[in-house]
């Protein structure tokens, strides 16, 4: 259920520490501004809350007065909350009207609407679904929020579309909505200020998908610094001040002469020449980087629309130690213009396996979808956790002009496991998605599954074309999605990148020809598990071992070499040595023959005493992946990734509400 568990009238668990009868933390996400107008309504248990959010009167306690002590406290609170930062103005220069009713009436009671429309915090505000969701929930958790489900969810829905963001925006960080894991997001750090203030606790995508004022975006950096003290160390590090005590003398002699005084080292600050802090440096990049309001977003606010997604889909997908996957995915609208049923039949080109699955899902800003699929009650749970999940989210990214779809199907306790799904709209005419295999040999027989849409009734082997020197013989079989057909592959063609077409429908790069395989490699080429199991999800890992055939240039290692597709390797684990007594590979965990890399329970080890003081220690450690294959001919291949096996993530960023 949407919110379920947090919802509430009352508060009643711990809240942070209260200066004068008001929550701290509260009266900095405010941004350390003292709200000017009135409340439409406040608790009138909380007097000195009623003032500082913006009430000209006292209110109405039952016959007690409003005392000096009260006011004295609130004063004291915005002298310290002031001291956060610069001298900010609350009425910022551009903003986005909010005409939603239930908005207002949820969330006028701190955010107040002026004569324009302009909603304090929220109107100078564009993010995603998710990060609005966060923003709900948060407000739930610390402001006594009171919201039904199907509250939060009108509301998520009416500030996603009107305060949201550009698909031109939205496309170069999506991968944050589909939860993509990375190896790391160095290369996606556009500025070094992000990296060394935001990038610290949260994942860079967080941060670009965000849109705001730079009066606001310096109301965030003083929010964090309310709720988060750490966040100073950070944002605002204090610098030394006044008379530095002398650094002690110390006499050296390295090279075993006579003893030199060694200079102290430079100290340790973060004071720049211009004085500013992380913090405003980042500001200072955010607001020009990322302004509320932006050319893009004013284009597609203009012309935004929900697609009409209606009928049936063809699927191309690949999962990431399964290979590829095609299918079908039948859409029909719902009770509302963004709400969306679906059915979803898939097939694994290498193994033959099938899975149905019916869900919903929600478009958002004309564009961006988020659902959920379940698989049938009968289904029976899978013991390997990256196959037949009974449910996986979708986040898809819906072109232009809604004909096409991309993103990614996912699951597992961190989102680890996933389909990259592409998805074209089926009209009809015969269309192609692509094929069983990834390569062909020269020269060989074969036969291969061709997978589409529309497939004639009388399909002939001309009507396949897979370049020269490449002869379908007969057709095996065929059905409306799929054909299998027999394959002659000449001798002597040259290694490259083939597509393949049917009529007038062309599958693009749809498979490689080589002479002989030249290498592999295994991918990724460093990953991450987490250790689970008792109270925490386990984090899996998938490594996948891709052969390569060497390129034009005949030589192994170069950049036009040719890969060929994944192969099956045999799969082991050694020891990544970095200290005398390593044993790691005994306790993080363990590898299958398809390249899944399953990690220990979390929590320590008796059996596992490393310490000097002989304490128990958890199951962590580093170790190398490795894969050997027997390519064809006997040459023995091998190549190997380096894995990180770590404690679990125990406070977690994660809004699945948004599929709902």
């Amino acid at each position: 259920m949407f919110l379920t568990g947090i919802s509430r009238g009352t508060k009643k668990q711990s809240s942070p520490p209260k200066l004068g009868g008001v929550p701290f933390a509260r009266f900095s996400a405010n941004g350390g501004v003292v709200p000017e107008e009135t409340t439409p309504s406040a608790p009138a248990s909380v007097a000195s809350r009623h003032f500082l959010y913006g009430a000209a009167t006292p209110p109405d306690l039952g016959g007690e007065r409003f005392g000096l002590k009260t006011c004295f406290l609130a004063g004291v609170l915005v002298l310290l909350v002031a001291g956060l930062s610069p001298a900010q103005n609350p009425i910022a220069s551009e903003g986005i009207p909010i005409d939603h009713q239930l908005t207002f009436n949820k969330c006028g009671g701190c955010h107040p609407r002026d004569a324009s429309g302009m909603m304090r915090r929220l109107s100078y505000i564009r993010t995603t679904p998710e990060v609005w969701e966060q923003a709900i929930k948060r407000m739930v958790r610390l402001n006594d929020l009171v919201i039904k489900p199907e509250e939060a969810r009108e509301i998520l829905r009416y500030l996603s579309t009107n305060n949201g963001l550009a698909p031109e925006e939205a496309r170069p960080v999506f991968w944050e909505a589909e939860h993509r894991l990375f190896r790391d997001q160095s290369d996606k750090i556009p500025a070094d200020a992000l990296q060394h203030t935001c990038n610290y606790c949260h994942t860079i995508g967080r941060v670009l998908t965000q849109r705001r004022t730079r009066d606001d975006y310096e109301k965030l950096i003083n929010m964090h610094l309310g709720l988060f003290p750490g966040a100073e160390n950070t944002l605002k590090p204090r610098r030394p001040g006044g008379p530095q005590a002398e650094a002690p003398v110390v006499m050296s002699a390295p090279t075993g002469g006579n003893p030199a005084i060694v200079p102290p080292p430079p100290a340790n600050t973060t004071a720049r020449s211009d004085g500013k802090y992380p913090a405003d440096i980042a500001i200072d990049y955010l607001s020009t980087a990322q302004p509320l309001i932006t050319p893009e977003w004013s284009a597609w606010k203009a012309v935004m629309r929900t697609p009409k997604l209606d009928g049936k889909w063809m699927i191309t997908g690949y999962q990431q130690g399964k290979g590829r996957v095609f299918g079908t995915m039948t859409i029909e609208t719902g009770p509302s213009p963004e709400d969306f049923t679906t059915k979803i039949d898939i097939e694994y080109a290498s193994t033959g396996a099938t899975l149905s699955r019916t869900g919903k899902g929600v478009v958002y800003t004309g564009y961006s979808w988020r659902g959920r699929a379940t698989a049938p009650a009968s289904a029976s749970p899978s013991a390997d956790p990256s196959s037949n999940p009974p449910e996986w989210r979708e986040a898809l990214f819906i072109a232009r002009d809604g004909n096409t779809m991309d993103g990614r199907w996912f699951w597992g306790g961190y989102e680890e496991f996933g389909i990259d799904a592409h998805l074209s709209r089926i009209g009809t005419t015969p269309i192609l998605a692509g094929a069983s295999v990834f390569s062909l040999q020269s020269p060989s027989s074969t036969e291969i599954r061709v997978y589409g849409a529309n497939f004639p009734a009388d399909l002939k082997p001309a009507d396949f074309d897979l370049g020269a020197g490449i002869t379908v013989a007969r057709i095996v079989r065929r059905t409306a999605s799929v054909a299998t057909i027999a394959v002659q592959v000449n001798p002597n063609l040259a290694s490259g990148i083939r597509d393949l077409s049917l009529g007038r429908s062309t599958a693009e790069r749809a498979f490689a020809v080589y002479d002989k395989i030249a290498y592999i490699k295994t991918l990724p080429d460093a990953s991450m598990s987490r250790l689970g199991g008792t109270i925490a999800a386990k984090q899996y890992a998938q490594f996948e071992a891709i052969a390569y055939a060497a390129g034009p240039d005949g030589k192994s290692q170069t950049a036009d070499d040719i890969p060929l597709g994944p192969v099956a390797a045999h799969w082991s684990m050694s020891e990544f040595v970095s200290t005398p007594d390593d044993d790691d590979v005994k306790f993080v965990g363990s590898i299958n023959d398809a390249g899944m890399f399953t990690p220990n329970v979390e929590g320590p080890n008796p059996e596992r005493k490393k310490q000097a003081n002989n304490f128990a220690t958890n199951n962590w450690g580093d170790v190398w992946i490795e894969a050997a294959f027997d390519a064809p001919g006997g040459t023995a291949l091998k190549a190997r990734s380096y894995l990180v096996v770590t404690i679990p993530v125990y406070v977690r960023y994660d809004q699945p509400e948004v599929s709902r």
